[in-house]
């Protein structure tokens, strides 16, 4: 990473210029200062002087951060272009995009650093825990719900939603199953009954059972499930993450250290 501390602007615009503006897609810059941000496109809007953090990122990203909020205050999208100059002891950074067409422009009248640097990062973000990886376990383990369930639909159409999971039990009684990620609220025993209702409805099935899933249920939601003649199962939900098979040097010196050590054993052996 090559940096420069507080800098004029001729001495930024020389940095920038070196260590950023030859290979903009090989690396990110970042600039700490004082600057006002003009912006121009489907609206119109001028953030006055701040002090504020601006990132560059190697696919032409262009961000604007105030030292608050996790949102950039404002931001250029994806393939921007950039282009820096200087004008009375201030350094102006251009950026502009054309579908749609946008530009922003950052004028600095003090700077505190200018960083330049190449990142490399080729990995892919995996969610897991959502409501959609329990609604799996349960299809592929019914039993987890209770022993002899069957599951038949998933995301059944009715008329006020979607059932996450439709079944019948040993006794071929309907079974509706609304599950929810985090802890259950009175919101989703409300859901719950619309849908077993609605299968009454359509159907016009005497029994139909409800059963809420989630990995909490407080007592207050699980008095008002039994006053509707309703259910409730307490799913754990399973995080798994992908293994990492990127071997650690320890893990390549040890396998190394034991391969020698077989093959010393191999060569003294008598029968070789």
């Amino acid at each position: 990473m090559k940096t420069t501390i507080q800098p004029s602007a001729a001495d930024a615009l020389r940095f920038i210029t070196e260590h950023h503006a030859t290979r903009p897609e090989k690396t990110m810059l970042l600039i700490l200062g004082d600057c006002l941000v003009d912006y121009q496109g489907r609206a119109r809007s001028l953030l006055d002087w701040g002090e504020r953090l601006i990132l560059i990122k190697q696919d032409g990203t262009v961000l604007v951060h105030q030292p608050v909020m996790r949102e950039p205050v404002n931001w250029q999208p994806t393939g921007s272009t950039t282009e820096f100059k200087t004008r009375q002891d201030q350094l102006l950074l251009y950026c502009r995009h054309t579908k749609p067409a946008e530009k922003m422009k950052v004028t600095f009248r003090k700077l505190k650093l200018v960083a330049a640097t190449s990142l490399v990062d080729h990995a892919h973000l995996v969610i897991v825990g959502m409501e959609s990886d329990i609604v799996n376990d349960i299809i592929k383990d019914p039993g987890i719900i209770e022993e002899g369930l069957r599951i038949v639909k998933r995301e059944k159409p009715v008329r006020t939603g979607a059932i996450d999971l439709y079944g019948y039990d040993t006794n071929h009684i309907p079974v509706v199953i609304e599950v929810k990620r985090s802890q259950a609220t009175i919101s989703a025993v409300h859901q719950l009954r619309m849908y077993v209702t609605d299968i009454k409805k359509d159907r016009k099935e005497p029994k139909v059972r409800g059963i809420l899933c989630a990995p909490h249920i407080p007592d207050m939601v699980k008095k008002l499930l039994e006053e509707h003649g309703l259910e409730w199962r307490e799913v754990e939900r399973r995080v798994v993450l992908p293994d990492d098979h990127q071997r650690t040097l320890r893990d390549f010196t040890a396998q190394a250290t034991k391969e020698l050590l077989i093959a010393g054993a191999d060569s003294q052996s008598p029968d070789r």
